[in-house]
């Protein structure tokens, strides 16, 4: 069956560029290349983990429908109303819960450590998340809804929380009073004091004012997170808070103390003094200018290329859609980091030894399409062209060129 689902993501990119075209008309610097593929980089992870955890999701809700239910709803237009609300309803306490509970806020950090605000938030979304989610939503089927129902819900609920990640657009006047609006967003995305812990809500804004947790916007927002973070790279976005925690555990003692520190707010600490902050993979490197040109050839390859691969993951063999999506996720992160002025030592080397172990393990993937081999076989001449010859023989031209304009 094809995912046609994934059909919206070209949507979406297409809205965070007209976005970002409009931000540098206004050159009001609400994008960055480095922090928008970063983004594109978690949303790719996000989408190879889907492929899983929404095939578990369903036997998990399946399995509360089949032995836990305490009654049958009828599958007719009013269960999708009342699942509507139910799955909103949840979905506010499983956001609190995720804000105020250490090891939930380790797969919900990294939505919010992105010190930019803008439509390619929408993708930046921890694998983790959609894992810690599973558990809360096998209540709903106990309650009478088909599972089946559920899931497409829970997959349209998302399209409205992409389109509230936006500066741009202002208060709606008296929609605030019933929906989730940018505005109310903008709010949830804050670090500012008066910003922390508000506005969980995910389509309708009225748990809040039912809870105690709503605040209007005010304030000119703060974008990002209290927490001693740098957003330097993608695995170190998804995994950051995790490492906080490890380390916490190795370094307090007492098993007291460390399962509270599992299950406490994330400003909670066995002590005042202690620091858990876990470093940095690497520190910024020196900027790779000529780089870019191959970073862009790598978007235009692999974004295209994840798509296709959703959107027919049911017709590849297993070890081809690992192959496939362990290539365009490696390759856009690589793409990550050389925007972000973040390349490691020896990058060219390392970059060049990927390529060219993905290509050794070409004939290996079980993939029968020969033409999508031939494709795959000339990306990978070309990227590793560009790698051993084409920068060099670039920066050789750029120089003569410089040396040759000072003469004149």
């Amino acid at each position: 069956m094809l995912n046609y689902t994934v059909l919206l993501i070209p949507v979406f990119l297409l809205l965070v560029a007209l976005e970002w075209r409009f931000s540098d008309k206004q050159n009001d610097n609400r994008y960055q290349a480095g922090n928008t593929v970063i983004n594109m980089a978690i949303g790719a992870f996000d989408q190879f983990g889907s492929l899983f955890y929404f095939g578990a999701l369903f036997v998990c809700l399946q399995f509360s429908y089949t032995h836990l239910r305490l009654f049958t709803l009828s599958l007719n237009w009013q269960q999708w109303v009342y699942a509507f609300f139910a799955i909103d309803f949840l979905s506010y306490w499983y956001h609190r819960f995720s804000h105020r509970i250490n090891i939930l806020w380790a797969g919900h950090i990294t939505h919010h450590s992105s010190e930019l605000f803008n439509f390619s938030n929408g993708f930046r979304t921890s694998l983790f998340q959609g894992i810690n989610r599973i558990a809360f939503w096998m209540l709903l089927p106990v309650f009478g809804f088909d599972p089946l129902l559920l899931v497409i819900s829970l997959k349209v609920s998302g399209l409205w929380d992409f389109l509230v990640h936006t500066t741009y657009i202002p208060k709606l006047g008296w929609l605030e009073n019933i929906l989730v609006t940018p505005s109310h967003h903008r709010v949830h995305h804050g670090k500012n004091d008066i910003y922390i812990d508000k506005n969980y809500g995910s389509i309708l804004i009225i748990w809040d004012k039912i809870f105690g947790t709503f605040q209007e916007e005010t304030e000119v927002v703060q974008y990002g997170v209290k927490a001693n973070y740098t957003d330097n790279n993608p695995v170190n976005a998804i995994t950051y808070h995790y490492r906080y925690l490890w380390n916490g555990i190795k370094s307090t003692s007492g098993i007291i103390n460390k399962i509270k520190l599992l299950i406490m707010p994330p400003e909670w600490k066995p002590r005042e003094q202690d620091d858990f902050s876990p470093h940095a993979f690497w520190q910024p490197g020196v900027p790779q200018t000529l780089q870019r040109y191959y970073a862009i050839w790598q978007l235009a390859c692999c974004i295209p290329g994840f798509i296709a691969i959703l959107f027919y993951n049911e017709f590849l063999p297993p070890v081809a859609l690992w192959y496939c999506m362990a290539l365009c996720i490696t390759s856009i992160t690589q793409t990550a980091l050389i925007f972000k002025n973040n390349t490691y030592r020896h990058f060219n080397g390392f970059e060049i030894l990927r390529l060219f172990l993905f290509m050794l393990f070409l004939p290996w993937t079980a993939m029968n399409n020969m033409a999508v081999i031939y494709l795959l076989i000339l990306y990978f001449v070309l990227s590793i062209s560009y790698q051993l010859f084409m920068e060099k023989t670039i920066e050789k031209y750029i120089l003569k060129k410089y040396i040759h304009h000072e003469k004149i």
